[in-house]
C-alpha cells in the first residue's frame, strides 16, 4: 500500500468523528464486560443454602377408657393438630373435633424431644382398657414404619417424659377451645 493511502487512512482513523466511534465501541464493550464480571461474581458469591428435611412422623397421643368414658386424642403431623373425643354412650355421648396449624416452633419442639430410634425399643403394651380401665397411647408413624406403646396413665414412662409433657399442654389446649 502506498504510504500516502496509508496516512488518509491513519488520519481519517483518529480523525475526532472515529475517534467518538472507536471511543462508544469501547464503553459498550467495558460495559457489557463489566456487567458479565458483575453478574458472575453475584452468582458465584451465592452459598447454597441446605434446608434440613423435616422428618415426616405422625403422633398420635391421647387415652382410651372402658366403660362408657371414650377416648381422648390428638393427632400431631408437621403442618397441623387434630383433636378427636369420643364418647360412646351416657350423657356426654358423641364426637368432638377441633383442628389446628402447627407452629414450626411447636413442631421443632416436638421432634426434638424424643429418640424415635429409642422409642421403637420401649416395651409398653398394657390394656386396662381391656378390663374398663384406661390407657395412655403413643403411636408413631414415621414414613411406613408404625410404633404403638401403651400404658397406665398412672406409669412413668422416662424416656417419653418430655413429649408427654409437650403434648398434654396441646391437648389441654385443643380440649379447651371453642
Amino acid at each position: 500500500m502506498d504510504l500516502k493511502i496509508q496516512f488518509y487512512l491513519f488520519a481519517q482513523l483518529f480523525s475526532p468523528y472515529y475517534r467518538q466511534v472507536i471511543k462508544t465501541l469501547f464503553m459498550h464493550k467495558l460495559l457489557k464486560t463489566g456487567l458479565l464480571v458483575v453478574v458472575l461474581l453475584i452468582f458465584n458469591g451465592c452459598e447454597e443454602i441446605e434446608i434440613p428435611e423435616q422428618e415426616n412422623f405422625k403422633i398420635e397421643f391421647g387415652s382410651e377408657c372402658g366403660w362408657c368414658a371414650g377416648q381422648e386424642f390428638i393427632a400431631v403431623t408437621n403442618s397441623n393438630i387434630e383433636y378427636i373425643r369420643n364418647i360412646p354412650c351416657g350423657d356426654e355421648k358423641g364426637t368432638k373435633k377441633r383442628e389446628r396449624k402447627i407452629t414450626t416452633q411447636e413442631w421443632g419442639e416436638i421432634q426434638s424431644s424424643f429418640d424415635y430410634s429409642q422409642f421403637k425399643t420401649l416395651q409398653f403394651n398394657s390394656c386396662n382398657v381391656c378390663v374398663d380401665g384406661c390407657d395412655e397411647i403413643i403411636k408413631i408413624t414415621k414414613n411406613d414404619s408404625i410404633y404403638k406403646i401403651s400404658y397406665s396413665s398412672a406409669e412413668e414412662v422416662e424416656e417419653t417424659k418430655k413429649l408427654r409433657q409437650i403434648l398434654n399442654k396441646i391437648m389441654e389446649e385443643m380440649r379447651e377451645m371453642d
